[in-house]
C-alpha cells in the first residue's frame, strides 16, 4: 500500500509539473501576442473614432449651411425678422465648426484643400445672401436676386464638396476597420490552433495517469461521503426536533400553537400547505390551525370522525400515511400568481403517552424525502405532548375565568341590593315633594300651552312665507342659468360668424400692406396696415370675450400636463425679445436654482397668462427693462414675477384693473390701446389653475405682477398661499 501510494504521489507530481509549466509558458506567449493585438486594435479604434468625429462635424457644418439658406429664403419670402433667426444663429457657429474641422483633418492635405474650396464657396454664397437680405429690408427687387442661379449653384456645389469630404472619411474608416478585422482573425486563428494542439497533448498524456489516480481515491471518498451523509441526517433530525420543541414552549393557546408548529414544519420540510386536527372530548377530529389554505378551501374538511376520510383512518390505525399520487382536487396550493395541486401528502397521527390526540396533514409540491418521513415519526409524540399541554392550560384558564366571573357577579348583586335600598328611601322623599310641585306646574303648563299655540300660528305663517321665497329663488336661479346658457351660445355663434369674415379681411389687408406688385401709394399701404392692425385688435377682443364667457359658464376645460419651466421661459423669450428690442428695452428671464424642473398644469393657459402679463409690461414701459423671475413659493407652489419700469398703477386702482373692460387710467386705452379684458381673463384662468395673481406698484416707478401656481394641478384646486403684503414695486436693476 505504501509503495502504491509513493508511486501515485510521483505520478501526481509529474502531472502537476507538466500541466502547470507548459500552460504557464503558453500563457505568457499568448499574453504577449494579445497585448500586441490589443495595442494595435486600440490604435485602429482611435483612428476610427477620429473619422467618426470628423464625419459628425462635417454633417453638423452642412446642416448649419442648410439652416442659413432656409432662414435667408424664409426672410426673403415673408419679410419677418423672426424667420431670419436660423441664418443669424447658424452663421457664427458655421465659422467655429469650420475651424474645428480644419484642426481635425490637419494631417490630411486632400481634406484641407477641400475645406478651402468649401470656405471660398461659402464666402461667395454669404455675400449673395447678405445682398438678398439687405434688398428685402429695403423693399427692393429681392425676387430677381432669388431667381438668379448663381447663388443656388454655389450652395449646391458647396453641398457636393461636403458630400465628397464625408465620403472620403467614410472610405478611410472602412479600410481601417477591414484591416483591423483581418489582423484580429489571423491572430485568433493562430491562438485557437496553438491551444488545440497543446491541450490535446496535455490531455492525451495526463488522462492515463489521472484515470488511475481517480480510481484510487474514489473508493476512499465514497466511504467518507456515506459516513458524512449518515451523520448529517442524524444531525438534521436532532436539530429539527429541538427547534420544534422550542416552538411549543410558552403559554400558547391551541390555535397559536398549531399555527407555530405548521409554520415550522412547512419551512423545515418544504411543505406548501398543512393542517392540524385535534381530537375533542366526543372523539371528533377538528381542525384548529391551517397553513397555506385558500379562502375557498377553508370551509372544507373542518372536522372528521373516526375512520372518516384519511385523517380519521390514520388516527384509528395509528399509522403514518404517505400519499404518492394525489387526485387533482385533493389539496390545492395557491399564490398571487395562480394555483396548482400538491404532488404528495403526509398524514401523521400524533399521540400523548400512547393515546392518539390529533393528526398533522402536510402537502408537498415535490417528492417527499425518506428523511422527512422519519422526522415526522420522530416528532409525532412531541407534537402530541405540546397539544395536550396547551389543552390542559386552556381548561385551567376557562375554570379560572368562570370562578372570577361568579365572584364578580356576587359582588355586583350585593352592590345592587344596597343601591336599591338607598334609592327606595330617596324616591319616597322625592314623591312627597313632587306632589306639591305638580300642582304648581299644572297651572304653569296651562299658561304655557296658550303661548305655544300662539307661537305655532306665527311659525306657520313664517314657513309659508319662506316656502314662497324659496320657490321664487329657484325660479330666479333657473332663469339665470338659462340666460347664461343663451349668452354662451350667442357668444360662441357670434364669435364664429365674426371671425370668418374678419379673417378674410385680415388676409386681404395683409396682402395689400405687403404691396407685392408695388401698385399702391405709401399712404394706401399705411391705410392697409391700419386696417390689418385694427382687425387683429378686434379678433383679440372676440377671443377674450369668448374666453370670459367660457369661464363664467364653467365650460373651460383644463388639460394638465408636465410643463418644463426652462422650455416655457425659452419660448416666452423667443416671443417677446424681438418686441423688447423694437422698443429698445432690456428683456431677461431669471430662474432660481431651487425652482422645480417641471410642474403639472395646463400649458396653454399658463402660457396665455404669462404672455398677457409680459405684453402689458412691454406695452406700458417706454424705457428701462422687463424681467420675468421664476422661483419656488413654499413647498407646493411656483411663483412668476413680471417686473417692469413702466408707468405704474396708483394704489386706489390696483384692484380695478382686474375688472373687465377696465384700465388703471382712462387715458391708457387711448394712448396704449387694449380692451381691458386681459387681466380679468388672466385672474379667472389663474383661479381655475388653483393659483392667484397679485400686483404691487407705484406710479412712474414700475409694477410687479406675481402669478402663483401649484406644482401639481388638481380638479379641486389646492388653496394658494396667502398673498404677501403689498410693498412698493422693486426697481429692476
Amino acid at each position: 500500500m505504501t509503495n502504491a501510494f509513493a508511486s501515485d504521489q510521483q505520478s501526481f507530481n509529474r502531472i502537476l509539473r507538466r500541466n502547470i509549466s507548459l500552460p504557464l509558458i503558453a500563457g505568457l506567449i499568448t499574453s504577449a501576442a494579445f497585448v500586441g493585438l490589443i495595442l494595435y486594435l486600440l490604435s485602429v479604434m482611435s483612428s476610427v473614432e477620429h473619422s467618426e468625429r470628423v464625419i459628425g462635424s462635417a454633417n453638423e457644418v452642412s446642416k448649419l449651411a442648410v439652416d442659413m439658406e432656409t432662414g435667408m429664403r424664409g426672410f426673403a419670402l415673408t419679410g419677418t425678422e423672426a424667420t431670419l433667426e436660423p441664418y443669424q444663429v447658424s452663421k457664427p457657429r458655421f465659422e467655429v465648426e469650420m475651424k474645428n474641422l480644419r484642426v481635425e483633418v490637419a494631417d490630411n492635405r486632400t481634406q484641407l484643400n477641400r475645406l478651402d474650396r468649401i470656405q471660398a464657396l461659402f464666402d461667395q454664397w454669404d455675400q449673395y445672401a447678405q445682398d438678398v437680405i439687405q434688398t428685402r429690408r429695403d423693399n427692393g427687387d429681392y425676387q430677381a436676386l432669388l431667381d438668379r442661379s448663381a447663388g443656388r449653384a454655389q450652395f449646391m456645389q458647396m453641398r457636393e464638396e461636403f458630400e465628397s469630404f464625408i465620403e472620403l472619411e467614410q472610405r478611410q474608416r472602412r479600410e481601417r476597420s477591414e484591416e483591423a478585422r483581418s489582423v484580429t482573425y489571423s491572430t485568433i486563428a493562430g491562438f485557437v490552433l496553438l491551444s488545440i494542439v497543446s491541450s490535446g497533448i496535455l490531455a492525451f498524456f495526463g488522462r492515463r495517469e489521472l484515470v488511475r489516480l481517480s480510481s484510487t481515491y474514489s473508493t476512499a471518498l465514497q466511504q467518507y461521503a456515506e459516513h458524512a451523509e449518515a451523520l448529517q441526517a442524524q444531525a438534521w433530525l436532532r436539530s429539527g426536533q429541538s427547534q420544534l420543541t422550542e416552538r411549543g414552549i410558552g403559554q400558547l393557546t391551541l390555535p397559536m400553537l398549531g399555527t407555530s408548529l405548521l409554520e415550522f414544519l412547512s419551512s423545515y420540510l418544504g411543505a406548501q400547505v398543512g393542517a392540524l386536527y385535534v381530537r375533542e372530548d366526543d372523539g371528533t377530529l377538528r381542525r384548529v390551525a391551517a397553513y397555506g389554505f385558500n379562502h375557498e378551501d377553508e370551509p372544507f374538511g373542518r372536522a372528521f370522525r373516526d375512520r372518516e376520510g384519511l385523517v380519521g383512518q390514520a388516527a384509528a390505525e395509528r399509522r403514518l400515511m404517505h400519499l404518492n399520487e394525489i387526485p387533482a382536487d385533493y389539496l390545492k396550493v395557491n399564490s398571487g400568481l395562480g394555483s396548482t395541486v400538491a404532488a404528495q401528502a403526509l398524514v401523521v397521527p400524533i399521540d400523548n403517552e400512547g393515546t392518539v390526540n390529533g393528526v398533522v396533514e402536510l402537502g408537498f409540491m415535490q417528492a417527499v424525502h425518506p428523511r422527512d418521513v422519519e422526522f415526522m415519526k420522530l416528532v409525532a409524540a412531541n407534537i402530541g405532548t405540546s397539544v395536550e399541554a396547551s389543552r390542559y392550560r386552556q381548561r385551567l384558564q376557562n375554570a379560572l375565568e368562570e370562578t372570577q366571573q361568579l365572584n364578580e357577579e356576587l359582588q355586583v348583586q350585593q352592590e345592587e341590593l344596597r343601591s336599591s335600598n338607598e334609592e327606595l328611601e330617596e324616591q319616597s322623599r322625592v314623591l312627597e315633594e313632587s306632589q306639591a310641585n305638580l300642582e304648581n306646574q299644572k297651572a304653569e303648563l296651562e299658561q304655557t300651552n296658550e303661548q305655544l299655540a300662539n307661537q305655532a300660528i306665527v311659525l306657520d305663517q313664517k314657513n309659508i312665507a319662506l316656502n314662497q321665497a324659496q320657490q321664487q329663488l329657484e325660479e330666479r336661479a333657473n332663469e339665470l342659468q338659462r340666460a347664461s346658457r343663451y349668452k354662451s351660445e350667442f357668444l360662441a355663434n357670434m364669435s364664429h360668424e365674426l371671425r370668418t369674415p374678419l379673417n378674410s379681411s385680415l388676409i386681404l389687408a395683409k396682402l395689400l400692406s405687403d404691396n407685392s406688385q408695388g401698385n399702391l401709394s405709401e399712404e394706401q399701404v399705411k391705410f392697409a396696415q391700419t386696417i390689418y392692425s385694427s382687425g387683429n385688435d378686434l379678433l383679440n377682443l372676440i377671443n377674450d370675450i369668448l374666453d370670459i364667457s367660457k369661464v363664467e359658464a364653467g365650460k373651460l376645460e383644463m388639460s394638465p400636463e408636465h410643463v418644463s419651466l426652462r422650455k416655457l421661459g425659452d419660448a416666452l423669450k423667443m416671443t417677446f425679445a424681438p418686441l423688447a428690442d423694437q422698443k429698445k428695452l432690456g428683456f431677461e428671464i431669471r430662474i432660481a436654482d431651487d425652482t422645480p424642473v417641471n410642474i403639472l398644469t395646463d400649458h396653454q393657459r399658463t402660457e396665455q397668462i404669462l404672455k398677457n402679463l409680459l405684453s402689458n409690461a412691454i406695452k406700458f414701459t417706454d424705457a428701462g427693462q422687463v424681467v420675468l423671475s421664476i422661483s419656488r413659493e413654499g413647498d407646493n407652489h411656483v411663483r412668476f414675477d413680471v417686473q417692469d419700469t413702466g408707468i405704474g398703477i396708483p394704489a386706489d386702482q390696483q384692484q380695478l384693473i382686474f375688472d373687465a373692460f377696465q384700465q388703471a387710467d382712462g387715458t391708457s386705452s387711448r394712448r396704449y390701446g387694449g380692451t381691458g379684458l386681459g387681466l380679468s381673463i388672466s385672474r379667472d384662468l389663474a383661479t381655475l389653475l388653483g393659483g392667484s395673481i397679485r400686483v404691487s406698484s407705484q406710479p412712474n416707478r414700475g409694477s410687479t405682477f406675481t402669478l402663483v401656481l401649484p406644482t401639481a394641478w388638481q380638479d379641486t384646486p389646492a388653496p394658494a398661499p396667502p398673498p404677501a403684503p403689498v410693498q412698493p414695486a422693486p426697481q429692476v436693476p
